[in-house]
């Protein structure tokens, strides 16, 4: 899988201006691949982790995933955003939440979001997961951005606001995608995918090293999370 970064399009747009043309409201990477080159090996390798994550996952009642690395650049965003998109795609309503609240993460691929996100949730005792909630950005996918880069995200993810989160979006949505920082960096990650209760681990060539994800693995088994699988990418 290749998770470099190019030029955005646009997949939606607003009413036309005064001088008869629309801007872009919400522009997506041609790195979406499930989208860009839906025929290609990269895509068929997304369909692939889908089935598995659908005899395994969503059969079975399981209904929200984090995505996690162990390393920075590990491509951790590409395959969330990808198999949201891929999922979405087979007619399964998808809520993709980017919580790395630490870098850019899923904001490179999706541009135009409104600047409130799940920062700004948590930090709130009354806003409503579905006001920080991006509608349909494409059919059947659904998008929480991350609101920004906050000073405490550990402490705001560690209030039961973000176990609140999760609770209600699963009310509403058929599957939960979560994007989050890499592992080795912040404890996010080990928060997240505990509230999660299920992982798929990600891992890049010469980025990732065997024992960091070994490590990341065993963490996350002894704190009750479910590994789903194991995504190689860019190998």
């Amino acid at each position: 899988m290749n998770s470099g970064v190019t030029p955005l399009r646009s997949v939606s747009s607003p009413p036309a201006t005064e001088s008869g043309l629309s801007e872009p409201a919400i522009t997506v990477s041609p790195d979406m691949v499930m989208l860009s080159n839906p025929t290609g090996a990269t895509a068929e390798s997304i369909r692939h982790l889908r089935t598995r994550i659908f005899a395994q996952h969503l059969d079975r009642g399981r209904r929200v995933l984090a995505i996690c690395s162990a390393a920075p650049e590990s491509g951790c965003s590409f395959v969330a955003a990808n198999l949201a998109i891929a999922c979405a795609q087979a007619d399964i309503r998808v809520l993709l939440v980017n919580a790395d609240m630490r870098q850019a993460g899923l904001d490179q691929f999706f541009r135009g979001m409104p600047e409130s996100g799940l920062m700004q949730y948590l930090a709130s005792a009354t806003m409503r997961p579905d006001e920080v909630t991006e509608a349909e950005i494409l059919p059947n996918l659904w998008l929480t951005p991350s609101g920004g880069v906050p000073s405490d995200a550990q402490e705001l993810l560690s209030t039961h606001r973000f176990e609140s989160f999760v609770n209600v979006s699963m009310r509403q949505f058929d599957l939960l995608i979560i994007d989050t920082p890499p592992a080795n960096q912040y404890a996010d990650a080990q928060r997240i995918a505990s509230v999660a209760g299920y992982a798929v681990l990600v891992a890049r060539k010469n980025k990732t090293y065997t024992h960091d994800l070994a490590e990341l693995s065993r963490q996350m088994t002894s704190d009750g999370v479910s590994l789903v699988g194991t995504v190689l990418n860019a190998y």
